[in-house]
C-alpha cells in the first residue's frame, strides 16, 4: 500500500479542525502519514489536533511561530515519509475514498506528477451549498489552462508526488513576505506542470467550505499574487501569446468580483466585472450561453438535492455537470494550441 503524507496547515481552526482530521482518519486509504502544522493558534487548534492524535498514531501535531501557510506546508514537507503528499486546509472535508481513487489514478497514469479532483462548497455545518455544474477536465500537458485560471478549485484537491514538489521547491513563502500571499498554490501548480503532466479523478471528492474570513477574501494581496504568478509565467513560457495573459487577468478579474459580491460589496464587484469583461469581452457569450443551458436543463435536474445531503452522505458523482457551451469548447480548442505551440519551444 502506497504511503501518502497529509499536510493539514492550521490557524486558530478549532471550529473545523476536528471534524477535518475525522475525514482524513476516516479514508479506505489507511497509510497515511498526517502532519497537522500549528502555524502559531490562538486558540485550542493545537489541543484539538493533539487529541485526535492520541487515539491515532498516524497523526502528528508540529507547532511553529506564524509564518503563514507556505512555510507551514514546508515544515511538513521536510518531515514527509509518503511518496506521495495531499494537502489539506484546516477547514475542508474528504470524501473517505479520495486518497484511494487518486492513487488508483496515479497508477493508471505513471507520466501525471500531481492527480486533482472536483470539490463542492459546504457551509460552517458541512453541508453542501453547492455543487459545480462547469467542472475542468485538462489533463496532460495543462501549462496554457493553468495559467489563464487555477482550474483546480483549491488546495485540498490534490494528490501530488512528493520528489515532484520537491523539484518544483515546495511552496513558495516569498509571496507572503511582498504581501502577495493567496496564489501559493497556482505558483506550485504550475512549477509542477512545467515539468510534468496532471491528471484528473473525475468526482466529488472534497468539501470546500465558505467562509467570510478566508485568506482567499483578501482582495488587494490576491491581486498582487495573481500578477506575481503570471509575471513568472510570462518568463518561463515565452512561447504563449499575450492574448492568453490577457485572458487570465479577465478570468481573475472575475474571480474578484465574485468575492466581492460574495462580501456585500456591489459597486466594487461591478467596477471589477467591467474590468474583466473590457480584457475579454468574449466572456459575455458564455455566460450568456450558460444562463441559457441552465435554463433549459434546470428542470431535468436535481440542481438542489445536494442541499439536503450532509457531505459525509454525498457520493461521488462524476456526470452532475453541464457539458461546456460552444463558447467555451472554442475558447479550450484554442487552449491545446498553445500548449502544442509552447511544448515545440522549450
Amino acid at each position: 500500500m502506497a504511503p501518502v503524507t497529509v499536510i493539514v496547515p492550521a490557524f486558530d481552526a478549532a471550529a473545523t479542525i476536528g471534524e477535518t482530521l475525522a475525514s482524513v482518519c476516516a479514508q479506505t486509504h489507511a497509510a497515511l502519514q498526517v502532519l497537522v502544522v500549528d502555524d502559531g493558534s490562538r486558540d485550542d487548534t493545537a489541543a484539538i489536533a493533539r487529541a485526535v492524535a492520541a487515539r491515532d498514531p498516524r497523526v502528528t501535531v508540529l507547532r511553529r511561530p506564524n509564518g503563514g501557510v507556505a512555510r507551514a506546508r514546508n515544515a511538513a514537507l521536510a518531515l514527509a515519509t509518503g511518496d506521495f503528499v495531499a494537502p489539506l486546509d484546516a477547514d475542508d472535508l474528504w470524501h473517505p475514498t479520495k486518497i484511494a481513487r487518486q492513487l488508483a489514478r496515479l497508477d493508471a497514469t505513471p507520466a501525471a506528477d500531481l492527480v486533482y479532483c472536483w470539490s463542492v462548497d459546504i457551509d460552517a455545518a458541512g453541508m453542501v451549498v453547492e455543487r459545480r455544474l462547469d467542472v475542468p477536465r485538462y489533463e496532460g500537458d495543462v501549462i496554457a489552462p493553468l495559467i489563464r485560471a487555477n482550474f483546480i478549485d483549491n488546495s485540498s484537491t490534490p494528490l501530488i508526488r512528493r520528489d515532484a514538489l520537491h523539484r518544483a521547491g515546495g511552496w513558495d513563502p516569498t509571496l507572503r513576505d511582498r504581501g502577495a500571499q493567496g496564489c501559493e498554490d497556482w505558483l506550485l501548480y504550475l512549477r509542477i506542470a512545467a515539468r510534468g503532466a496532471f491528471a484528473l479523478e473525475p468526482a466529488f471528492l472534497v468539501g470546500y467550505r465558505q467562509s467570510p474570513a478566508a485568506m482567499s477574501r483578501n482582495v488587494a494581496a490576491m491581486r498582487r499574487s495573481s500578477e506575481v504568478v503570471l509575471a513568472e509565467g510570462r518568463c518561463r513560457h515565452p512561447a504563449l501569446p499575450d492574448r492568453l495573459f490577457r485572458w487570465a487577468r479577465a478570468a481573475f478579474g472575475h474571480y474578484v468580483a465574485d468575492m466581492l459580491a460574495a462580501d456585500g460589496r456591489p459597486v466594487r464587484a461591478a467596477t471589477a466585472r467591467a474590468g474583466a469583461i473590457a480584457r475579454d469581452p468574449a466572456w459575455l457569450a458564455s455566460r450568456t450561453a450558460r444562463r441559457r443551458l441552465r435554463r433549459r436543463l434546470a428542470p431535468a435536474t436535481a440542481v438542489d438535492a445536494p442541499a439536503a445531503l450532509s457531505f459525509g452522505d454525498l457520493a461521488p458523482d462524476p456526470t452532475f455537470f453541464f457539458a461546456p457551451d460552444p463558447w467555451s469548447a472554442h475558447r479550450d480548442a484554442r487552449l491545446h494550441a498553445m500548449r502544442v505551440h509552447d511544448r515545440g519551444r522549450r
